[in-house]
């Protein structure tokens, strides 16, 4: 997703940066044309105003030709002729101001002005002289010298005008082929760049398309090859949207509810697995839809009757904003194995009763043997019946265990909860344990809490995991060292802790310390007997009782066991 969204970005520039080249070019370009013209339009101007200016100087030529003519003749035509010409120096003069916009063009027009207006007046007086006979001398008449001073005046002024119109000329004329030059290689290169980058962009989107149709074949057949894994499962296997609908199931839910594949896609698990089963289901599609993964067990009928035992797995599904989107389901018959469990359970509880009544029946015996009932025992016999009844008592703390364990497995382990108090408890185990203890070499010692401490409990299953841990402690602990027992009472927690200064318990071995059937011992023979299930059972004891257990290292070597349980106030409190 990341990458086809760095990929959209990627050609989406691209392409952004094309066609604003492209753009660019296009605007260059009119402007480029908009410069011409207006290049084009400004030298029309400046040749029509040109025109207009030597229109303007030929009129005054033919207004003081036509002057001299009628001066000379007196001819009423050339007479006629000058009048003409006069008015055509003020039309053009008008003409050539329409076509100037430059200020100091216009200033040199009014000077224009000035200067043709003082000569039309020398023009005047004498044409006028001429008609009321008061003429002189005509070679006089005809060029005086302050006339011949106006027109050389105008030439100069006229030059001016045309230099200057001819300048801006040529300047726009080079302003306007830089700019062509310039527009046109920017509009060739820019043209050609921006060709090329949506070329690249083309290819791109080519290799990308090629890339993906790969990839969707790809995961085409590793969905082919997951359906065919999937299919081949026995287990439901599928995924649930938000709204609990089935959005993939494998075929296993076909033969479980005998429906067509059509009929089960985006069927909700309310309608597939029922209003009775769902309710034990909806809490765990809740917890599930949290972002929190469940594993649980329920039971469940199927279309044709039989009932089945469950097993279910739901793991939620996460986008990366780390959304839960739906969740993956795995739901396993666990039918055969739950009776397997249940024979088992049952095959044990019914040989460990059987087992127990001999076996109390040899242990008694055993002991009036010992007692001397039958007459005194040679050593040897003595030291027989005394290895038999070691063995014998071996065996019913097997059988004891064992039960206790199965029936902590199955849940018929029975608890009944009141206000105890821990320490006296302890004490009472101390006082039990204490012949064991001095069996083995090893003092206890005792770390009673000033205050009382009164812990929410089952006297007696705490007192057997009491019992527990200190017979584990003194048997590994070595002779004349010492087992430290502690109470504390937290606020709403009582700690119990019982260290050792035994072998210890190797790191590798320590978190399936209170697994059924665990047994640790640090030398390659072991010296003391047990069945490995004391702290397994201690756990489940604890746990039972909304407490926790567990081990510590101590520091200098040995063993620190622990557990916790809820004071009686909080657990009140906690408990209604």
């Amino acid at each position: 997703m990341r990458v086809q969204s760095s990929f959209g970005v990627k050609i989406n520039f691209l392409l952004g940066l094309g066609i604003s080249i492209l753009v660019a070019v296009g605007v260059l370009a009119h402007r480029s044309i908009e410069n011409l013209l207006e290049t084009s339009h400004t030298e029309v101007s400046v040749y029509a105003g040109l025109g207009h200016l030597e229109a303007f100087l030929g009129s005054i030529r033919n207004a003081v030709a036509a002057q001299r003519s009628y001066l000379l003749t007196g001819s009423n035509a050339e007479l006629r002729a000058y009048a003409e010409a006069r008015a055509r120096v003020s039309r053009e003069l008008d003409s050539l101001r329409v076509h100037t916009t430059e200020s100091d063009q216009l200033m040199r027009l009014r000077e224009f002005q000035t200067v043709v207006g003082d000569r039309l007046r020398f023009l005047d007086s004498a044409v006028l002289a001429k008609v009321r006979g008061m003429l002189g001398a005509i070679p006089e008449t005809l060029n005086p010298p302050a006339a011949a001073t106006l027109d050389l005046r105008i030439e100069v002024i006229a030059e001016a005008f045309r230099g200057r119109e001819l300048q801006s000329l040529r300047s726009q004329r080079t302003e306007a082929g830089f700019n062509a030059d310039t527009s046109s290689f920017l509009i060739s290169w820019g043209t050609a760049f921006a060709c090329a980058l949506l070329l690249w962009a083309m290819v791109n989107i080519h290799r990308h398309q090629t890339g993906r149709r790969i990839a969707e074949r790809a995961v085409r057949a590793s969905e082919a090859q997951l359906r065919l894994i999937t299919d081949s499962v026995p287990a439901l296997i599928g995924y649930v949207n938000r709204e609990g609908r089935l959005l993939f199931h494998n075929r296993a839910f076909e033969r479980w509810f005998g429906r067509a594949p059509e009929t089960i896609n985006a069927d909700s698990l309310r309608g597939l697995f029922g209003e009775e089963s769902y309710r034990t289901l909806h809490p765990h599609v809740e917890s599930v839809l949290a972002g929190e993964t469940g594993d649980f067990k329920f039971t469940f009928r199927t279309p044709d009757g039989k009932i089945k035992d469950l097993s279910a797995q739901f793991v939620p599904r996460r986008e990366e904003s780390d959304a839960v989107t739906g969740f993956y389901a795995l739901v396993t018959d666990i039918t055969a194995l739950t009776e397997v469990e249940r024979i088992k359970s049952e095959f044990v509880t019914t040989v460990s009763h059987e087992l127990r009544t001999p076996l109390t029946s040899i242990r008694g015996s055993l002991g009036l043997l010992a007692g001397g009932v039958t007459g005194t025992l040679p050593e040897k016999a003595r030291e027989l019946v005394n290895i038999a009844m070691q063995n014998c008592e071996r065996l019913v703390r097997l059988i004891n265990d064992i039960l206790d364990s199965e029936r902590m497995m199955s849940g018929r382990m029975q608890f009944s909860f009141e206000p105890v108090d821990a320490s006296a408890i302890i004490d009472r185990c101390l006082r039990e344990t204490e012949s064991f203890a001095a069996g083995n070499g090893v003092r206890i010692h005792y770390s009673a809490p000033a205050a009382q401490v009164t812990v929410r409990a089952d006297r007696d299953r705490l007192a057997q995991v009491m019992t527990n841990l200190l017979s584990n402690a003194c048997k590994f602990s070595p002779s004349g060292s010492e087992v430290g027992v502690t109470l504390k009472g937290a606020g709403t927690v009582a700690r119990v802790e019982v260290s050792d200064r035994g072998p210890g318990v190797p790191a590798l071995l320590a978190p399936r310390l209170f697994e059924r059937f665990m047994q640790v011992d640090a030398t390659n023979v072991r010296r003391v007997s047990g069945t490995g299930l004391g702290l397994a059972i201690c756990k489940g004891l604890v746990e039972r009782m909304d407490g926790r257990i567990g081990y510590l290292p101590r520091e200098g070597g040995g063993s620190v066991f622990f557990f916790e349980l809820p004071t009686w106030q909080e657990a009140r409190v906690e408990h209604g």
